[in-house]
């Protein structure tokens, strides 16, 4: 999974033909989605990146038409309706005076989701606004405009910007309350198989990066043995790789905080209190129960590869248990979750939080724990009240 699952996720809806393509175009400044007059041209789902002036990185998504009646029409409307529970902002594109039941319905799955949006009322250069089509749409957030004159361009940056100024989706603070300033920091950062070539892991980047930004001191140790680098640089926090933490809490002092990048991401990016409740939930597993475990990023699997291996192991080990496990990568997330008897995420480092909050959200409507890697791993190790205490 690309760095595109770290924007801000705009997606365009609405029925075909009302110009979502031309508005995707004109947002972007460039011919991205194909524009013709026949309707339905949009089959697929388009996903353009972009840069928009004070509001950082976007990813565009443009849409098939709600009310698609080709023979691959339902197929098409149900990507639809998945992409509209992974945006962060939803646009409603509309045709000057059409605002019905696919509108409407569009808004109530909105609403539903929790999603925030507004609606676009295209081609408003061809007619004029009739008082009973504004009595209709009253009440909601509506701009006009025209792909043909760009009316009101600017208007729809303001409102994207709005938004997101209001969902907070940037805010990247893996320390926020727990670091203050003139604090050491250990990073311990095991160079294993899965590590990349010649560089560090995003999570370790963004650590070091924050660390720095704060005006504290970072150390960067491969060894989980810390006794002699704490002795050295008497650290008031060390973060770990979930795969070393016993390690690293039995050769460190007891007065120190301890936490993993994982933990540090669930924070962040999930919700820390739901992911421990989640990791509770390994104690109640049963035989011949399936567990899901989902990757965000699509990679190639190695030996001893954490999700397909070393997890499956740990949770086998401590239940003592026969456990059946799923694995997921990238976008693919079952529809269906009441098979499982629990999710183990990935930390998220490379996704939005959205994305991890949407089925976060899909798990608990299902009545079904999720947790994450690091929080499973630190409770599997029997040192998870440990790891967390610095939150608490």
């Amino acid at each position: 999974m690309s760095a595109k699952f770290l924007r801000t996720r705009i997606g365009l809806f609405g029925r075909t033909n009302v110009g979502k393509s031309s508005i995707m175009n004109m947002l972007a400044n460039q011919d991205v989605s194909i524009v013709s007059d026949v309707s339905g041209t949009t089959t697929d789902i388009v996903e353009k990146p972009i840069e928009i002036h004070g509001l950082g990185a976007v990813l565009l998504i443009d849409t098939a038409g709600i009310d698609d009646k080709s023979l691959l029409g339902q197929e098409r409307i149900k990507r639809t309706k998945d992409t509209l529970k992974s945006v962060d902002i939803a646009i409603i594109v509309c045709e000057n005076g059409v605002f019905d039941k696919e509108e409407k319905d569009l808004i109530a799955e909105l609403k539903f989701n929790k999603k925030p949006y507004f609606l676009l009322i295209n081609k408003c250069d061809l007619s004029q606004i009739k008082d009973e089509f504004l009595d209709t749409i009253s009440g909601e957030n509506f701009i006009l405009t025209s792909t043909k004159t760009a009316l009101n361009l600017d208007e729809i940056y303001k409102k994207m910007i709005e938004i997101s100024s209001k969902l907070n989706l940037n805010s990247n603070d893996l320390f926020f309350e727990i670091l203050d300033q003139d604090k050491v920091v250990i990073l311990v950062t095991p160079i294993d198989d899965e590590a990349p070539k010649d560089r560090l892991i995003l999570p370790q980047v963004q650590a070091i990066r924050q660390i720095l930004d704060k005006d504290c001191s970072v150390v960067v140790t491969k060894s989980s043995d810390v006794s002699q680098i704490c002795r050295k640089f008497n650290p008031d926090l060390i973060v770990c790789d979930s795969q070393c933490v016993l390690e690293v809490v039995k050769s460190a002092p007891s007065n120190i905080s301890i936490t993993t990048f994982s933990i540090l991401f669930s924070r962040l990016k999930g919700d820390l209190n739901e992911f421990v409740k989640g990791a509770n939930a390994i104690r109640n597993l049963k035989n011949e129960d399936t567990i899901l475990i989902a990757e965000g990023c699509t990679h190639n699997a190695k030996d001893g590869d954490i999700a397909r291996v070393k997890i499956p192991n740990l949770l086998k080990k401590v239940t003592q248990k026969e456990l059946k496990f799923v694995h997921t990568n990238g976008k693919d997330f079952p529809d269906d979750l009441n098979k499982y008897a629990l999710i183990i995420h990935c930390g998220g480092c490379m996704i939005h939080k959205n994305f991890i909050i949407n089925r976060i959200n899909e798990a608990k409507k299902s009545g079904i724990s999720i947790t994450n890697y690091g929080i499973a791993i630190s409770f599997c190790q029997g040192v998870l009240d440990r790891v967390i205490k610095i939150f608490y």
